[in-house]
């Protein structure tokens, strides 16, 4: 019986079936249906890399330009280019993923027909995830010596270096070129590992390359067969590099370019520590403060910290004791001045350096380091003389003891430069004086109204039994300034002193630090009377202003003299002694003392 028909009224389309707006739906995007049942994994998304394809990306439903149609376990039907194909996907590691792909076909049939007629010899492509987090590099051990071959001989003399990194994903190789082996260069390249995974007996590294030359500074995608074997010295690594961003290729260790065989290196460094007047505080600081040293209890390893003003540590340095040197043929390494050379690690800027530790008190130490780090340890002092870099005052960071000053004394400033400084000096302080005369204060003048402000009292351990200040006074504003004293030492003719300003809010030894250096310089008779018949041999005594690094350059600009008005305990009998007469004929000294200006401005300075 035929069902009735509904009758249709004017201006009504019958409705479409739902069925129906599908097929066209699909027709419109040219798709397949894949009713829901295909996706892969969610471990997958993100952006992916693949050697000769732009960067793709892949969610739970597309792989790159491929849309997922049907899976079983591993094996995709995927549908792009106006055709089906089948992929065999493996998920290697969360940063790798390999595939085989089939043929191409316009007709679609089931997952078996369409998988079918793909053989483990078909192409392997490999896929390597953008922007990911590395990994630690598979090798145990610091550092390597290694050998490698591009096809044309194993270069192994002059032997290569490995290193790793500050950052334990990271590898520093570091290349020497041998003479007789074609195909070798001196090379350094940075490889960071970003996963490896096991194939049966095979294991695979990827890992991106940087070269260290700014020709050569872009990352290269390349994958590493490895192969861990014993050694008398603990390991071996046998490596065969893919020569594309690809994995394919690698089937042995013995063929890849180049082939690598690392050895680890002993790096414990049990016969070398740093000296035991340096390792018995075991945390020290720069006398700026900005950077902190850590030696480690085994006394062998130093970690440096360098710090912003914020305390954010902005650079980190691992060093480490390889060997001492001797100073002189007769040398026993024990005294207080040791050389020696050490592994640095920062980063990934790796190498050797000279190092010349100096004791200056029992928690006043310097170092002088080589600025360019050899590849080699026996090559450090040679390519770089140490003695003649700066110097690096550490102190301990904890408190520092009151040491007696350097030569003691009641002083007084007759003078804004030295005498041999004066023509050169005049006409920079007659500048200054007319520029400061507006100001209010303005103790150092030339003009002889203003003598008695320009004379400054400084008295240097008078006013204790250890002798550990020194006061410096202003004799018209009637200011002081004054220090602690916390050990000195003479090198080549000039007393270093590290000082502390007295603070009651703080410990002594606790707050700032400074460095004062002096120097006698040039003896001369000097005439005393009219008549020039009294004569006297006259020294300089020059003093910088204080610095938060001890510098070893003294300058003849911003100078003074000053006349030693007497050791303290001279000066006190002669208070003392109603019968005292004219006081012996003074030994004139000339005090230099680096400042900005006027003496105001030197105490500001000093003050902060």
């Amino acid at each position: 019986m035929q069902e009735p028909a509904f009758p249709r009224r004017k201006g009504i389309v019958a409705p479409v079936p739902v069925s129906v707006l599908v097929l066209l739906i699909l027709r419109l995007v040219d798709l397949p249906s894949t009713n829901g049942s295909c996706e892969f994994p969610s471990s997958w998304t993100g952006e992916w890399y693949q050697y000769g394809k732009p960067v793709f990306s892949i969610n739970t439903t597309v792989l790159g330009d491929r849309v997922c149609i049907e899976r079983t376990d591993d094996k995709y039907v995927v549908y792009g280019d106006n055709c089906y194909h089948c992929m065999i996907i493996n998920g290697r590691h969360e940063n790798v993923i390999q595939y085989r792909e089939g043929w191409c076909s316009t007709d679609r049939t089931s997952l078996e027909e369409t998988c079918g007629s793909i053989t483990s010899d078909d192409m392997l492509f490999s896929m390597f995830r953008m922007n990911t987090k590395p990994i630690p590099c598979p090798f145990s051990g610091a550092s390597f010596t290694f050998t490698y071959n591009r096809g044309y001989g194993e270069c192994a003399m002059p032997i290569s270096l490995a290193e790793k990194c500050t950052d334990e994903s990271k590898l520093l190789l570091k290349y020497q070129a041998c003479p007789d082996v074609e195909g070798t260069e001196s090379n350094t390249e940075e490889l960071q590992c970003l996963a490896n995974w096991n194939d049966g007996r095979n294991k695979y590294l990827v890992g991106t390359l940087k070269g260290r030359s700014a020709l050569a500074n872009d990352k290269t995608y390349r994958c590493f067969l490895y192969e861990e074997k014993p050694h008398h010295q603990g390991k071996i690594y046998l490596l065969a590099q893919s020569g594309d961003p690809t994995c394919n290729g690698l089937t042995t260790v013995s063929e890849g370019s180049p082939t690598i065989k690392l050895t680890k290196v002993d790096k414990e460094h049990s016969r070398c520590k740093y000296p035991t007047w340096v390792t018995q505080h075991h945390d020290w600081h720069s006398l700026d403060g900005t950077k902190d040293y850590h030696f480690t209890n085994k006394n062998a390893t130093l970690k440096v910290k360098a710090q912003a003003q914020d305390g954010e540590t902005v650079h980190e340095e691992k060093i480490v004791c390889h060997n001492l040197e001797k100073l002189y043929p007769n040398d026993n390494m024990q005294g207080n001045k040791v050389k020696l050379v050490a592994h640095v690690t920062s980063g990934c800027d790796i190498g050797y350096v000279c190092m010349i530790f100096h004791r200056r008190d029992s928690h006043i130490i310097e170092i002088q380091q080589s600025g360019q780090k050899a590849i080699m340890p026996d090559e450090a002092c040679s390519i770089s003389d140490p003695s003649t870099m700066p110097h690096t005052t550490l102190i301990t960071t904890s408190f520092l003891h009151q040491r007696r000053c350097p030569n003691p004394g009641r002083y007084q400033i007759l003078d804004f430069a030295p005498a041999h400084a004066l023509s050169a000096a005049t006409s920079r302080r007659h500048r200054r004086s007319e520029q400061s005369r507006t100001t209010k204060r303005r103790p150092w003048q030339d003009n002889a109204e203003d003598e008695e402000c320009r004379n400054t009292d400084i008295q240097v351990g008078c006013t204790s039994s250890e002798q550990s200040e020194m006061i410096i006074a202003n004799t018209c504003e009637n200011e002081e300034i004054a220090y602690f004293c916390h050990g000195s030492w003479e090198e080549k003719g000039v007393w270093y002193t590290i000082a502390s300003l007295r603070n009651p809010e703080v410990p002594v030894g606790t707050g700032e630090t400074f460095c004062f250096s002096m120097r006698l310089e040039g003896a001369r008779d000097r005439t005393l009377t009219r008549g020039g018949r009294q004569k006297q041999q006259e020294q300089e005594l020059w003093l910088s202003r204080p610095s938060r690094t001890c510098q070893r350059e003294a300058k003849d600009e911003w100078t003074y003299r000053l006349s030693n008005q007497g050791v303290c305990e001279d000066l006190t009998k002669a208070a003392s002694s109603a019968a005292s007469t004219t006081l012996p004929s003074q030994l004139l000294f000339t005090l230099s003392v680096a400042a900005y200006a006027a003496i105001n401005t030197l105490c500001a300075l000093l003050s902060r």
